[in-house]
Parts: C-alpha cells; structure tokens; sequence
C-alpha cells in the first residue's frame, strides 16, 4: 500500500464557562419608585411575599452547585474561561458613595448599588473591582476609620424608596446581606455575621474618640449600635427606618440621625450625648415631618461646633440648621430649593466655611450663605462631562482647606464626578466624569448583532446604549430609562428599544440615533404597562413587532415613516410580562402575564387573532401564579418552548415540546439544579437543543443535557442579576446583560469540522462532519461522519488529537510510516486510539467516546481521516 485518501478536521470543545441624550425623555421624579415596586413584584410569591433568608438560600444554593459542578465537570459543558467583559467602561452604574484614603488621595473606594465596591488608585481615573463574589453586589454606603483608614465598613442594600403602598418590610430595590468589614485597606473583607439579615443599611458611622463604638442606620429596623467593632449589635433607636446616622467629627460623644418610628409617612431628627447609646427627638423644627419625600440628609459643620445642617425632601427640597447639635432647628432657606427627594437627597458642608455647602436632587446647587439661597451649579446628562442627573453623595478631598485645595466629590446615577474647584464649578465648566472602567451599569436588556459585534441595551437612567467591538465604549441611541432591545436580523441599521412604559423607540442608523415610534400606542410611557415592558420582534417578518401593556399591542409596519400601531389581545386586568413567538410559525404566538396567566395563540397574524387560555389561573393552571419573566421558543423547534418565572421558588422553568399545550419543569435536582431564585432570562444553543443557558437573580447556569442538571462556576459576571441571555444574531456568540456589572459575552460555538489539505495522488478527497444528533460534549459518544470516501473501502481509520501542529516531540506533517502510509502526511496528534470503520457506500461513521475529563474542556478536537487506496 502506497497510498492513502486523506482529510483532516478539527471539533471544537471550547464549551462556555458560566457565572453565575440628547434624544428621549427625563424620568419624572416618582420613577425610581416605580422602577423599585417593579422588581420588587418580580421578587414576590404568588401571596405577595418575599421569603426569609430568600438571598441567602440561593447564593448557598449557588455555592453547593459550583462545588458539585468541579466533581463532576461534565454537567453543562462548563469550561472556564470563556467570558468577556463587554462593557460600557465610559457609563458607570447608579452609585450612593464614595471614601477617599486620607494617607494617599489618589486612593478611593466607591460603592456600586447592583455592582459592589470598586478601587481607584489613580484618583478616579481607572477603576477595578474589589470583589465579585460577596455574597451581595448591593453596596450602598462605605466608611472609613476616621481614627485607621485601613479599618473599613462597607453596608449593603438599597433602602431609598418610597413604596408605602406595598408591603413596607420588603420595601426595596437592591436588598442587602447585612455589613462586610476589612482592616487591611480593602484588600480583604469578613462578613458582620451578626448583620447577615439586615436588609438595607443607608449609613455608617464610627466614632472619632473610640473606633470600636460604630453606628449603623437601617431599613426596617432603626438605629443600631456595636461596641465591639461591628462584632455584636444592640438596636439603640428602634424604628421603621433611618436614613442617615453621623458622628460629630469635633465630639465622639456626639450624633445625629434621620429616624422614622411610626411608619414611612412620618420622619424627624434624633440626636445624642452619649456616642449613640441613647437618643432623644429635636424639640422644634425637625421633630416631625410628613410625606413620602421627607428623607433628612445631614452633615456637621466641622468648623463651628454644635452646628449641623439639614437637607429635607419637602416642599422641592429646603435647608435647615441647628445650632445645638440637632436639638432646634429653623429653616434656613428663602430662595429656591435643591430639588431633593427621598431618592436623592446629598449634602455637603465645607470644613472650613459653614456658609460654603452642596445640596442636590436631580442636579446640583451650591449655597455660599448657609443654605438661605441656593443656586444650580450642574446641568448633566447621560455620557457628558458635566454631573449626571440624579444626584446622591457629595465629599470633599481629605486635604481641602478651602483655599489651594476646593475638591469636592459627587456620585450619581451615572457613577463619579469630581470640581476640582466647588466655588468654581457650573453649569457649563469645572466638573470631571471620573468612572472609566468602573462597569457597574445596570442593564434590563439587551440585544447584539453577530456580524458587526454590535450590542445595544436599556439602563437604569442611563439609557439606550450601544457598544461596537472590543472598544468598550458606548454611545447614546436614546435616553431615559432604556428597557428591552430588538435588532433587526436581516437589516441591524434597525435596532427598536423602549423607555419606561413602553416608550417604543427605533434607530434606523445602527444604534447611533433613535427616535420615538408611539404615534397611537395609547398604553405607552404611562401607566398602563410594566415599567419595563416585553417588546419583541417577530422572527420571521421583521416589520412585525409586538409590546405589551394591558393588551397586546402590533404594528406590521415598524420600518415605516409611520408607524401604525394596533390591539391584538384584549386586556385581562395584569400587565402582559412576556411575548414569544415561533420560528417559522408566525401565527403561533404566546403571552404571558403579572400574574402568571398564559395564553396561546394559533392564528396571531390575523387581523383579530384568537387568543386560548393555557394557564388562566382557574381551571387550567398547569403553571405557577407568579410573574412570567420570559418566554421562548427554540430557534430550531417551533412547537419546543421555555417560561420562566419570577419568585423565590424552586420551579421558575418549564418547557413545552407541544407549543404551550403541556408543560414539565425543568430546574433540576439539587445540588445540580437552578437554585430557588428568580429565573429572568433563558437562550437555548441554536445547533443543539438540549443545551440550555438561564439568567437568574443570583448568575447565569447552563445545562448540557435539557435541564435535569444545571451548573455554574466562578466565572464571569460571578453574583449579578442577569436580567437577560441571548444569542446575538447570526452567531454563535452568547449575550448576557447584568443589572449592575454592564455585558459580557462568550463564544459558545458547538462542533463544527473543518477540512485540511487534500487527498493522496489518485485518490477521492473524504469529507469529515459531526452527526448533529451527537455532538461532543464531555462524557459522551462523538459520532464524526465521513463521506466521498470510495465504495468498499475494506476499512478508514479516523486518528484523533488535540494539535495540528505537534506531536510526539516533532512538528507536524509526519510521514504516515507507522501505519504503513509512507507517501501521506500526519496532520494531527494522536492521544486517543484510532478509530476504525468500513465504507461499503462510500460513507462510514466513528463513535468517539469523549471522557468527562475536565483537562478537555476548551479544547479542540482534529481529526484526520486515512484510507488505503486499492489502486496504488
């Protein structure tokens, strides 16, 4: 034999890792409650309520997966590292503060509220993240030591919301995991264990006589205090809340608090003689103080003693002083009003001229008279220079003396800002945006284009916004609150979005500009749907796009000048929460509700569809009566389709193989399953179905096998909220869309063979494939099929490796000596056994038994096909 037909493949094992404007509108004022009371019905059972330990039990759910994952590593087809971390590095995230080492200012720690804490060694220029795995993101206060800045406390859970209408103790956006505490500069943190269950701590204090005495304020719960340096707590001033707790940096035996007892509607100030052991209520001015905006921010005038200031929520935002640390107090402020609220509600007085201070709401204002005048001192917006709107925490630089150093300190929705000179700063000069690379935006959706590596995505008060390429760097479609996003796969210069309510905007440039497309869409930016409404492209016709309210709504038009929009559901009293519908089907389309009530339609392109109840929460109630937070539709079965669900619960994923008739759960077992936290997002693989990706409140899992098992690592977005996973278009590129830590992708390509070289002299030129039904996966069979191969061939080895450049110490080709092939070329290593079969057609198959072995993962499989030639 001196001849073989030879060709060579390789199958790619490199399986995913998982982890856990100048257009638009300005939100109201009321909107960051009404983004809150959203999330928080995604939180809720179908009672209304919220379990306890809720957080917890699904990070340890998360924990006892990741461990059982590295035992055994074949469930998902988990191999790190896969992700990457797409941004935006130039839009921060919402952020409530900020601590600045007072030995090195060019070293600072910001808090991100859905992001966790980040570093800046280079006074803000750049930032990196501290640490992704606490067991809570939510970072929302941070306090130095005034005595030891490497001694630090960091508070988590957001609290600064006003939903008196719901259940106060669950009245949240971002909930909390208690206090973390480091004493080595931040370089590590040891959880409060006494603090584990405290749901949102606002403030910090310790003392600037005895370190060891530390204050904390909270929501529920009041005031608390610890002798002990946060080891053990006493509640001091129990209460429905408190927003604010301070020590007197002149007198340790001296602080004031915001405090609320008698419930959310009724606030005053309490102060105290004795480091906070005992408090007792102002006597005039600030005793009492009603409405859902009464939150009292306050801060000491280091260079008068007994002096504090007030900034108060009502009435537009005013200031107040007190003389007698915190005891009277009178209005100072005659002119104007800083616009402040319960959501943002930041002030700062100079140390060294209390007449000098910083208030705010949506911008900025400055008082040069102790707050008896204010005047508006930024003008921002999304990505400029000037103070993003939505102001929340103001500090000066640990060297300010008023004169050669003025630095002053902002955080904001949109991350950091800094005036070099705060006498100076104004609406049109003297700000700096400091939050380059800090990736703390907070995401409610996404959608990417393959082909272009273009995603653009809805923000929390940032925005519609675009990142092209590896940049980083996004650009303004569209302001305001950004929600869902669909790009047009057959044409991405059509990218559609939403605001809040769904404001329905398209871009016909690719994301670089929008405009709104609401012209008869009644239900839109009011209150007549979700805050973040479903919004969905039909698959196969892309001028089709459906939003949901109270009803469903369509337009066939959506690329038109004029959008016409028209009802396709009647109303049934819950918001619409989710649209699917079927590839290649378009008639087949489901619609899912707040309450969890379902409804399929076979007919949906009709001009009055007929809509048929699957779960009316009656009768026919095959599902959970919670929030349907997605549904869809496998890309390549259109009678194959997911729910997932809102709820801490243990079954927020079903599948139907029936278009919606039938339904199974599929959220495996312990300690291989989803854990039991809401699932907000699922994406099945487009060339295998049984591989299946779902973003959950706490990271995103995968499963290998349709669902029996699922598992995660740490790897990736780590234990963000993933509000949605997606394939972007016409790849095999993964998308994933985080509240808190921005975007990341993965290349998640299943095995595909690709030919090498071509066959010896006078022979055919055998073709190598995977057998979709078999594709490789870790710890299964491998069927390769090849073709072109001549008939009755007595037999054709398949050599299979991991290189197709070295082997056995020497580069590859090699001659085929060994196997008798002296006139052909090895084009692969040979770690497994050859594998040997007959063409009888012309065509022949291998099974290759693929190891759990977690040494492949990421690797790539070549194959090189080697048959004899008869006629040689």
């Amino acid at each position: 034999m001196t001849g073989a037909s030879r060709v060579t493949a390789f199958v790619s094992l490199a399986l995913v890792s998982f982890a856990a404007c100048s257009q638009g509108m300005r939100r109201a004022t009321d909107e960051p409650h009404s983004a809150a009371a959203w999330r928080l019905l995604r939180y809720q059972d179908e009672h209304g309520q919220i379990p306890a330990r809720a957080w917890q039990t699904a990070l340890e759910q998360r924990a006892a997966t990741v461990a059982a994952g590295s035992i055994t590593p074949t469930a998902g087809g988990i191999a790190p590292p896969a992700w990457t971390e797409r941004g935006p590095a130039n839009v921060a995230g919402r952020s409530r503060s900020l601590v600045i080492d007072p030995r090195n200012t060019q070293r600072m720690f910001c808090g991100a509220v859905a992001g966790g804490l980040w570093r800046s060694t280079n006074g803000g220029t750049t930032w990196a993240q501290v640490n992704d795995w606490w067991s809570n993101l939510a970072v929302s206060c941070v306090t130095l030591d005034p005595t030891n800045p490497d001694v630090m406390y960091v508070g988590t859970g957001e609290g600064f919301y006003s939903l008196a209408h719901l259940v106060r103790s669950f009245s949240h956006f971002v909930r909390g995991a208690g206090m973390l505490k480091s004493i080595d500069g931040g370089a590590t943190w040891t959880q409060l264990a006494a603090t584990a269950n405290w749901q949102h701590i606002t403030r910090i204090a310790v003392s600037p006589s005895n370190p060891r005495i530390v204050l904390a304020s909270r929501r529920p719960g009041g005031i608390a205090r610890s002798a002990d340096g946060g080891q053990t707590w006493m509640d001091v001033a129990v209460g429905e809340l408190s927003f604010q707790v301070a020590f007197d940096p002149n007198d340790g035996m001296k602080a004031v608090a915001h405090f609320s007892s008698s419930g959310p509607l009724v606030h005053g100030v309490i102060a105290s003689t004795d480091s906070g052991l005992t408090w007792q209520p102002a006597l005039t001015g600030l005793s009492s103080l009603s409405g859902e905006d009464a939150r009292i921010e306050l801060c000491y005038a280091r260079s008068v003693p007994g002096v504090v200031y007030a900034s108060v929520g009502t009435s537009g935002g005013k200031i107040w002083r007190s003389a007698d640390g915190g005891r009277n107090w009178t209005l100072r402020t005659t002119t104007g009003s800083t616009g402040a609220s319960r959501y943002y509600d930041p002030l700062w007085v100079s140390p060294t001229d209390e007449n000098l201070m910083v208030a705010g709401g949506v911008h900025t204002f400055r008082s040069t008279n102790g707050g008896q005048s204010v005047s508006q001192i930024s003008n921002g917006y999304i990505l400029t220079v000037q103070p993003h709107p939505d102001i929340h925490f103001a500090i000066h630089d640990p060297a300010y003396d008023g004169t050669s150093n003025r630095r002053v300190w902002l955080t904001t929705d949109g991350g950091v800002h800094v005036a070099d000179d705060i006498l100076a700063a104004s609406s049109s000069t003297g700000w700096r945006h400091l939050d380059a690379t800090m990736i703390s935006t907070q995401f409610y959706g996404a959608s990417g284009n393959g082909p272009n590596d273009t995603i653009v995505g809805g923000t929390q008060d940032n925005g519609t916004l675009r990142v092209i390429g590896a940049s980083r760097t996004a650009n303004l479609d569209y302001g305001g609150d950004g929600g869902q996003v669909q790009i047009d796969p057959t044409n991405p210069n059509y990218v559609y979005g939403e605001i809040q309510w769904l404001g329905v905007h398209r871009s016909t440039n690719g994301g670089a500009s929008a405009s709104s497309i609401t012209s008869g869409l009644s239900e839109a930016n009011s209150s007549g749907a979700n805050f973040i409404a479903p919004l969905r492209l039909d698959p196969n016709e892309p001028r089709r796009l459906y939003g949901g309210g109270l009803r469903l709504w369509r337009t066939t038009d959506a690329g038109a000048s004029n959008v016409g929009w028209v009802t396709v559901k009647a109303s049934v009293g819950s918001f619409i929460s989710a649209i699917a519908i079927a590839p290649g089907v378009a008639d087949r389309v489901l619609v899912g509700h707040n309450d969890g009530r379902l409804y399929r339609s076979t007919n949906a392109t009709a001009a009055t569809p007929t809509w048929t109840a699957i779960d009316d929460n009656g009768a026919a109630d095959p599902l959970p009566n919670r929030v349907i937070t997605r549904l869809v539709f496998d890309p390549s079965d259109a009678l194959r389709v997911y729910a997932c669900f809102a709820g801490f619960a243990a079954d927020n994923l079903w599948r139907s193989v029936d278009g919606g008739v039938t339904w199974q759960r599929i959220t495996g077992t312990l300690p291989l399953a989803l854990p039991t936290a809401p699932v907000y997002g699922m994406a099945v693989h487009p060339d295998d179905g049984a591989v299946l990706y779902a973003a959950t409140e706490v990271g995103v899992f995968a499963s290998d096998d349709g669902g029996a098992n699922w598992t995660t690592n740490n790897d990736g977005p780590a234990n963000a909220v993933c509000e949605e996973i997606t394939f972007m278009h016409s790849s095999r590129r993964l998308l994933l869309a985080t509240l808190g830590r921005g975007l990341w992708t993965a290349d998640v390509a299943r095995p595909a063979s690709i030919a090498f070289g071509a066959g010896c002299g006078g022979t055919s030129t055998p073709t190598l494939a995977v057998d979709p039904l078999a594709p490789a996966r870790m710890g299964h069979d491998l069927v390769v099929l090849g073709g072109a191969l001549r008939a009755g061939e007595p037999y054709a080895l398949l050599l299979i490796g991991l290189s197709n450049t070295v082997w056995a110490g020497g580069n590859l080709p090699q001659p085929l000596v060994m196997i008798g092939m002296p006139n052909c070329s090895l084009l692969t290593s040979i770690e497994f056994s050859p594998a040997t079969g007959i063409a009888p057609n012309g065509t022949s198959s291998w099974t290759v038994p693929l190891p759990g072995d977690r040494a492949l993962l990421g690797a790539n499989l070549f194959f090189q096909c080697a048959a004899p030639d008869p006629s040689a």
